[in-house]
């Protein structure tokens, strides 16, 4: 028994050596729910923002589920993973609980699927009772090109999260709400 009290330190360290040389947990496939905190506790109404797909693939179409609890517009921005910023709805009317998709039933045009790089795509929905008139001429790419149904934005992602916090911080709390999602882009499925 002697021995007992040499073997334990030897135990201990070897127990350290092994549980430091287990490999890291493998990144989850699940969307991250409201990263960027835009929740309002003080807003009259929740909102909520899910994917049909999880995880997104490079090249599939965007499928999203949109409502807030209240009568509201609302405006859907995203961050793309190689850092491309845009609107996908802009002050689009809803009644309070209707359920509504992205892309909204016959808009053919507008669609969004998912380019290169591989990596997070995030989507902000803001819901406010009153029009939100977040851009000017000048924060839109696209602006010449009128039947472009996706605005495409010349803010980069922390540029368009400022501005969207600024202009809603600005109104009355009970009157908006926001979240935001992020969902890892994979490659392309095989077909």
């Amino acid at each position: 028994m002697r021995w007992l009290p040499t073997l334990i330190p030897l135990l201990l360290t070897l127990l350290i050596i092994a549980g430091c040389a287990t490999p890291p947990p493998a990144p989850s496939a699940a969307p991250v729910t409201d990263p960027l905190r835009l929740g309002n506790p003080k807003a009259g109404f929740n909102v909520t923002l899910r994917s049909e797909r999880v995880p997104l693939h490079i090249g599939d179409r965007l499928q999203l589920d949109l409502q807030a609890a209240a009568d509201s517009y609302l405006n859907l921005y995203f961050i793309s993973s190689s850092g491309k910023t845009g609107q996908l709805l802009t002050n689009y009317p809803v009644r309070a609980n209707e359920a509504v998709s992205f892309p909204p039933a016959g808009g053919k045009k507008l669609q969004y699927a998912p380019a290169p790089p591989t990596g997070i795509e995030t989507f902000v929905l803001a819901a406010t009772r009153q029009p939100l008139n977040l851009l000017g001429r000048t924060d839109i790419k696209n602006v010449e090109k009128p039947r472009t149904p996706v605005a495409e934005l010349n803010l980069n992602g922390p540029q368009l999260l400022n501005r969207l916090r600024g202009a809603l911080q600005r109104r009355p709390p009970p009157d908006w709400n926001a979240y935001s999602v992020q969902i890892p882009l994979m490659p392309p499925t095989v077909p």
